[in-house]
């Protein structure tokens, strides 16, 4: 069984493995150079690649080159793929580029020993060591990454990183109990089968990089398509698409539910007055203002211009009864900065209770909407409910039933 694994083709195929896998990256780093995730990256696994061609040229290059410098490089590919997971997730470590060479350095000067250069016992031993912790201190980064960002391909990585250093540490075991002797390029099988495992690992965390990155760019843009820029709250479509959800949860569709549109006061005149700097200024602090002061469960979002929704399932909507009309009044009370003082913002709000069962979120905010024209034309700065003759009038058009007048109506 020990003929099955030829460790320098082994080796040959790991060396390839990680030469496609640097190109790809290099590729990748070519199109986002401010990534420094991509760039460490890049440069580990390129680092690994020319070591791994260096290490397969053991019975044609000088032991220095081969042995020495080949596996230098793939002590320091490893302190590269560090720095670039501290990278990916937000994270510096003071010295870490030293920290990340200190391992390669090293075994550098232990290879400059005579020695040591030329006992292949010794030399797996120490390399042993070395690969294990350097693949070891990527773990509790991915970790905390994953606490913070869970990613499914990141997963993969911690088990392929995990794995290169439980390897290596039964590598160290194997090695004492049965010391490694190559005899025609082939050596003890749990040798053979290790190394065999050091490339299907290579190739599985060089893809749980390529899967992360993706997976983090698809998800900043579902977040960017579904965030108004502005406020950072939802846009449109997204509060539309998060309300339907909600309707689906836990006490999301009872009778009372309500959904409702804010809108600044006269935010023309102060476009107009004061600039279009500070109209953002007020729907910035509007927006936060809205998302700070809302209860758990409720849900806003940026309707577009001055406009914004909010809907209270009928849990919240039961338990703070008068959070609109609370809203309406801690806006009055806010303080917008900017330079000059603007005027104190009001608010008009239109609401509308909603019935059980399935909603069209468009027409209960074309209802809720009608509210804030009432509101608006009642002099502004007022909580509007849509009226009973109103959703009776549109009962025929979407079969939904009516709210009676003794159901809960407001949180307002």
């Amino acid at each position: 069984m020990a003929a099955v694994f030829h460790i320098p083709t082994l080796t040959v195929c790991l060396a390839a493995t990680l030469i496609i896998v640097s190109g790809f990256l290099t590729l990748l780093w070519a199109h986002e150079r401010d990534n420094r995730a991509l760039g460490y990256w890049s440069m580990g696994f390129s680092a690994g690649a020319l070591g791994m061609v260096l290490v397969s040229l053991r019975d044609a290059a000088p032991p220095t080159v081969a042995l020495g410098l080949g596996n230098g490089l793939g002590i320091y590919s490893l302190g590269l793929i560090w720095l670039g997971c501290l990278a990916f997730e937000g994270e510096t470590v003071k010295g870490g580029e030293v920290i990340a060479a200190a391992g390669a350095v090293l075994w550098l000067c232990l290879f400059a020993i005579p020695a040591f250069a030329g006992d292949l016992n010794i030399r797996v031993l120490i390399a042993s060591v070395l690969y294990a912790l350097y693949s070891f201190l990527t773990v509790p980064v991915l970790l905390a990454g994953q606490r913070r960002e869970p990613l499914p391909a990141r997963i993969l990585a911690l088990i392929a990183f995990a794995g290169h250093g439980a390897a290596y540490i039964i590598r160290f075991v194997f090695q004492i109990v049965e010391p490694v002797h190559l005899v025609g390029g082939h050596a003890p099988l749990w040798f053979g089968t290790l190394t065999f495992g050091f490339f299907l690992q290579g190739l599985v965390g060089a893809l749980a990089v390529f899967a992360m990155v993706h997976e983090r760019a698809t998800r900043r843009y579902k977040h960017d398509s579904e965030t108004d820029v502005l406020t950072s709250l939802f846009n449109r479509r997204a509060f539309m698409d998060a309300v339907f959800k909600a309707r689906d949860g836990f006490g999301g569709s009872g009778l009372g539910a309500v959904i409702a549109v804010v809108d600044a006061d006269h935010f023309k005149s102060i476009n107009d007055t004061y600039g279009h700097g500070a109209g953002d200024a007020v729907l910035v602090e509007l927006g936060g203002f809205l998302s700070r002061d809302l209860p758990d469960g409720a849900l806003v979002g940026r309707l577009g211009g001055e406009e914004f929704g909010i809907y209270l399932p009928v849990d919240v909507a039961l338990r703070h009864p008068d959070l609109l009309e609370d809203i309406r009044r801690g806006v009055s009370a806010m303080t917008i900065r900017h330079d000059p003082v603007l005027p104190a913002l009001t608010i008009s709000i239109g609401a509308v209770s909603l019935p059980p069962g399935p909603l069209d979120v468009s027409r209960a905010l074309a209802r809720a909407d009608k509210a804030l024209y009432a509101s608006k034309k009642a002099g502004r700065n007022c909580v509007t409910w849509a009226s009973d003759d109103q959703l009776q009038t549109e009962r025929g058009e979407d079969g939904s039933l009516p709210v009676p007048a003794d159901a809960p109506r407001s949180a307002a």
